[in-house]
């Protein structure tokens, strides 16, 4: 096992692979399923673990690679420069790749929950604001009840000042 794969208990919330790969399969479902990719993965993870997850994900049928035929006919549409980085990263072909049905699942699965902890992020915020709003509304209710009595003492104190003025 690598260093990077041993992690404490206590250390867990400081890996970020899964964010990291579920940011690719993101990116992955942006063209599914017209367009074949490579390296989207591996640019998200290290070198070595961006090839671990590729294969990972082939194997749990997440991610299918293309056929050699299709390879061919992909690799004919890259550009020199293109080439030039693949030799440049030790690469003699990209390995091509795109999202499976089963992929596909799962990547609308990871937006749902992404939006799930943004909705229950919102709620709890409008919570909060909700409970400020009736502390106010509470604060405002003795401020109401003070001016209904000042007024009612205003009242009384007119009607025994006009008493006494026409009435004696």
């Amino acid at each position: 096992m690598k260093d990077k794969e041993l992690v404490k208990g206590y250390e867990v919330n400081t890996v970020t692979t899964f964010e990291r790969i579920k940011t690719a399969l993101i990116d992955l479902l942006r063209g599914y399923p017209i367009y074949w990719y490579y390296g989207i993965i591996e640019t998200y993870l290290d070198k070595e673990f961006g090839n671990q997850a590729v294969e990972t994900l082939e194997k749990d049928k997440i991610i299918e690679f293309a056929s050699k035929q299709k390879s061919k006919e992909l690799n004919k549409k890259l550009t020199e420069e293109q080439w030039e980085k693949l030799k440049l990263e030790g690469k003699k072909e990209p390995l091509w790749y795109r999202l499976t049905e089963k992929g596909v699942g799962v990547v609308t699965a990871l937006i749902n929950q992404k939006h799930s902890e943004e909705m229950k992020e919102y709620s709890q915020q409008t919570l909060k604001q909700g409970k400020r709003m009736l502390e106010y509304s509470m604060e405002m209710k003795g401020f109401t009840i003070a001016m209904i009595i000042f007024g009612a003492l205003t009242l009384i104190l007119t009607g025994f000042t006009l008493y006494l003025q026409f009435f004696k």
